[in-house]
């Protein structure tokens, strides 16, 4: 905790220096001029330093970026201002030294003021790990739940890119993380009941904590205790969602590998996931809400992608209600969908079949093989 607190005095003062010589001259420092007034600023390592110092520049420069490319609500944008009492300590590839064979990793974390004013180098910390990834480009030391490291890495590059004429459909849903269908026909469902118990025990234990914490003087001992427990069951929760999306975006990695799929249409959702205040009650729009669409779209599109597999968002209009076969539409009830012609089919399916036959051209109604996964 006492280098986060080094690396925030960092980040303080880059924002300050940074204000000041705007007021003085009409202009931002330059980033060698910075990078020199940060040298050797506190007790910190010089590497630590110029991480945060990095990190600093990488947020000014972002804020351009966004002003020269005019994006939405960039006349906002404003640079770093506010002030930090933690900021995750960090090291380059170059500042670690790493044994594979070992799996531990050497760093330095600050410099040793000696009697006669002369500075040292601190002897080097080791950490071992239980699994430590190839490739290494920095480590960050963060607080979550206790003092924890997080690894940056490079993927080793992929050399199996898929190139075929198979295109397959997506429909996300909130019970059933990713229905898909092919152009043969093959079907997928990956449910995402998992995710939904978690999210039930965490809502559960949640208002059960803060129905106590109603109970206490605000500040008390009680009080930071239940806040405590808040945090780590946030925490935990958080840590097991994010495994079982990975868990279902792998899967269907899986299945677009073993059926060579090169090309995935998803529908876009996020008109249907914001403002749901005004459109939808209570219990509906707390599930869209929570819902983790974003999440899982972004895993997707890591995975996919290193495999050359086109991600293509469409629009979704009414795809979970038009019948496949006549076109009409009509309003699914339950998991099942049936239509007035006879039609019946699962009501997820008939998303995944109508995006496909609209943005595709395929007329495909019913599926050839289904197969249906949970994550453990």
């Amino acid at each position: 905790m006492r280098c986060n607190k080094l690396s925030a005095e960092v980040w303080n003062y880059c924002v300050k220096i940074d204000k000041e010589h705007h007021e003085q001259f009409g202009k931002y420092m330059k980033m060698s001029m910075m990078q020199s007034a940060v040298k050797n600023f506190n007790a910190l390592a010089s590497r630590n330093i110029q991480f945060v110092f990095r990190k600093y520049m990488f947020a000014k420069n972002a804020m351009w970026a966004s002003i020269k490319a005019k994006h939405e609500n960039s006349n906002k944008a404003k640079l770093p201002y506010k002030e930090k009492k933690y900021f995750n300590t960090g090291w380059d590839y170059k500042g670690l030294k790493v044994n594979y064979d070992k799996k531990s990793i050497e760093f330095t974390m600050k410099k040793l003021t000696l009697e006669n004013g002369t500075k040292k180098r601190a002897k080097r910390v080791k950490c071992y790990f239980k699994n430590l990834p190839q490739n290494i480009v920095e480590i960050e030391l963060l607080y979550r739940n206790g003092l924890k490291f997080a690894i940056k890495y490079k993927e080793p590059d992929i050399n199996h890119i898929i190139q075929s004429n198979n295109t397959a459909s997506i429909d996300l849903g909130e019970i059933h993380s990713i229905t898909s269908i092919d152009n043969s026909g093959k079907a997928l469902i990956i449910t995402g009941r998992k995710i939904r118990s978690i999210k039930r025990f965490r809502d559960k234990e949640q208002g059960n904590l803060k129905s106590k914490m109603s109970k206490c003087t605000k500040g008390s001992k009680q009080y930071r205790k239940y806040s405590k427990a808040l945090y780590k069951l946030k925490y935990k929760a958080e840590k097991q969602i994010l495994d079982a999306i990975h868990k279902s975006t792998k899967l269907y990695l899986n299945y677009c590998l073993e059926n060579r799929i090169s090309k995935v249409y998803y529908g876009d959702l996020d008109s249907c996931t914001r403002n749901t205040k005004e459109r939808v009650g209570k219990k509906s729009g707390q599930k869209l809400n929570e819902w983790n669409y974003g999440l899982i779209m972004l895993q997707l599109e890591n995975k996919l992608n290193r495999y050359g597999i086109q991600l293509v968002k469409v629009k979704e209009y009414y795809t979970s209600k038009k019948c496949p076969v006549c076109g009409k539409l009509n309003a699914p009830k339950g998991r099942q969908y049936e239509c007035a012609c006879g039609y019946k089919q699962h009501r997820d399916i008939v998303g995944a079949i109508n995006i496909l036959n609209d943005n595709h051209g395929t007329k495909l109604t019913h599926y050839t093989n289904k197969k249906y996964l949970r994550i453990e």
